[in-house]
């Protein structure tokens, strides 16, 4: 069995070139740099209305919560257990977008008197979703109302039992709903099969529309509401939405929110990660802060991420921060030590010249980096992947996909082997008995073969633009940076500058991440490349010309910030001198 990987080379693609009187006009009208008319043209920006709206978003862009199909009957119950004083239970799930969503409204309902706890399921022990032995809890502690965040739209059996306790259950949720939706008191889901509603949100920006109904309904001031944009920013990036219409309004003030929180529990948490201070990012919350949230959750018990958010008590607050900052390092060790497995198990089970599709089983594997691992394996080998985790003959997986293959229909077509299933287009989670694994890749892989073309799996670089260095100035800079927050279907704009000459020599820093500076014209710029290290000695003969595909960005060093480019692929020029 072949474990030759495919060409490593990405095929760079180009994104064509728009209509040349178009983008002049364009140009004029909004008194922006064709280059940047071309960019926006190219994500379906061709009006000087759309352009102004994404350039300068507000917060007035965002829908009415009330064109939710289903608010109002969330809103009406809501509002009768506030009046009641019903106990409330808010009902999360452990990831980052259920731990944001949880925060965000059991905030909102404490501050509107209510009485109000909160449950999220441990990973390891009760798995995800709502569980019949959570709302047997809910109801010793006289609940008599859950809502769910971030979970539920599947929960059919359990909002029955619930119900003949004599238990309400609100369900807001953002996953793809199953054949047979629960008889709840109230459901608010956009991908409801009857929803006109068009923004793809996460879990945590469901429940801040169901906030701002709430809010409106009771003739409070929104506005207040705006303190927990930090949460719905965070939730947003962290669970790899689509960064468009209201999800980037959401998380772009959001972001702004975080930098000027006055949560003691994210101030902590920006300590302890090295960005107290610092301008954030979208990349950042996703890789440095999400984690950490994360931890506690991936390794277990998640309701003290929870508490983090919520706290108003400092002292607290950077205890549990410290807890999680610890708790992140422990996974990441974890981390390591499964993809290693993984990649030794492949050795045995995966054909890469003929599989389109990966799924690895291990005994003992931890439930909480399983789907971490799933993404790092479609990153490297760009297929889709399952790993499961099997303890005492139970599996329990984590799914990742890549563009052009849903997993959901996938998963349907496998769901005779299945315990449950249920997620997104990229991601899912499955359950299934350890018996019927075998049996499971051999019918997903089949599946994946079915659907995947070639063309398919060959990973793909596509390039909004090709450009000469010359051409970044400032005003190319301001632009580029008004399209932030990046993130699915927004992402940075990706460039390509041919013939570039290398400057000096190429070397190599941290963990095989290749510095050098590149000249083009009158244009020198710094490059950095993450895992380019090994391109070092290839580049560095004298007179080295090379094609390259970078984004460009501000990088702030001893209180200096200079405009530098980040490869994302190198290749040298056809004939040109090389040490190799």
């Amino acid at each position: 069995m072949s474990m030759a990987k495919r060409p490593s080379t990405l095929k760079w693609v180009v994104a064509p070139e728009p209509e040349r009187e178009l983008v002049l006009d364009l140009a004029a009208e909004t008194q922006l740099p064709t280059n940047i008319v071309k960019i926006l043209l190219r994500r379906h920006l061709d009006t000087p209305d759309l352009i102004d709206k994404f350039l300068n978003p507000s917060i007035a862009d965002l829908a009415d919560p009330f064109s939710m199909n289903g608010m109002d009957k969330c809103v009406a119950r809501i509002t009768k257990a506030l009046f009641e004083n019903e106990k409330i239970m808010i009902y999360g799930d452990y990831d980052v977008d259920g731990i944001t969503a949880t925060s965000l409204l059991y905030l909102v309902l404490n501050k509107l008197g209510a009485q109000v706890d909160f449950y999220l399921p441990n990973r390891l022990t009760e798995g995800y979703g709502l569980s019949r032995d959570s709302i047997d809890e809910s109801k010793e502690k006289g609940v008599s109302l859950i809502v769910t965040v971030d979970t539920g739209i599947t929960a059919v059996e359990e909002v029955l039992y619930a119900s003949s306790l004599g238990i309400e259950v609100i369900v807001t949720d953002h996953h793809e709903p199953g054949e047979s939706i629960p008889e709840a008191a109230a459901i608010i889901n956009p991908k409801l099969p009857d929803s006109n509603y068009t923004s793809e949100l996460s879990g945590v920006g469901v429940a801040f529309k169901f906030a701002q109904a709430l809010y409106r309904s009771l003739n409070q001031d929104e506005r207040e509401l705006e303190e927990h944009l930090d949460l719905v920013a965070l939730g947003t990036a962290a669970d790899i939405v689509p960064l468009v219409a209201e999800n980037r309004v959401l998380t772009r003030f959001g972001i702004r929110q975080i930098a000027r929180t006055t949560k003691p529990g994210l101030k902590s948490l920006a300590f302890v990660s090295g960005l107290m201070g610092k301008d954030i990012s979208t990349g950042q919350v996703v890789f440095i802060l999400a984690p950490r949230i994360n931890a506690l959750g991936r390794l277990g018990d998640a309701r003290q991420a929870v508490r983090l958010l919520a706290t108003r008590d400092e002292r607290v607050a950077s205890d549990i921060a410290r807890k999680l900052d610890e708790k992140n390092r422990l996974r990441k060790e974890i981390d390591e030590k499964t993809l290693r497995e993984a990649l030794e198990q492949m050795e045995e089970l995966v054909d890469l010249d003929t599989d389109r599709a990966i799924v690895l089983a291990g005994e003992g594997w931890h439930q909480g980096v399983i789907g971490i691992v799933a993404s790092r394996l479609v990153e490297r080998y760009h297929l889709p992947t399952v790993m499961i985790s099997i303890t005492e003959g139970v599996g329990k997986g984590s799914a990742r996909s890549i563009p052009g293959f849903h997993l959901c229909e996938a998963l349907k077509e496998c769901e005779h082997l299945l315990i449950k299933y249920g997620g997104h287009k990229y991601a899912a989670g499955l359950s299934i008995k350890q018996e019927h694994i075998e049996e499971f890749r051999a019918k997903f892989i089949e599946v994946s073969s079915k659907d995947l073309t070639l063309d398919d799996i060959a990973p793909k670089l596509n390039i909004d633009l090709e450009m000469e260095l010359t051409d970044i100035d400032d005003d190319f800079m301001e632009a580029i940076e008004r399209f932030s927050p990046f993130g699915p279907q927004n992402m940075r704009p990706i460039f390509l500058t041919r013939n570039c000459e290398v400057v000096g020599q190429p070397y190599v820093v941290g963990r095989n991440h290749l510095k050098m500076r590149l000249k083009k014209g009158d244009a020198t710029f710094d490059v950095i490349g993450f895992g380019f290290g090994d391109m070092a000695r290839s580049i560095s003969a004298k007179g080295c010309l090379v094609d390259i595909v970078y984004a460009i960005e501000y990088n702030t060093y001893n209180d200096i910030t200079r405009k530098q480019i980040r490869l994302k692929d190198i290749k040298l020029t056809v004939g040109s001198m090389s040490a190799v």
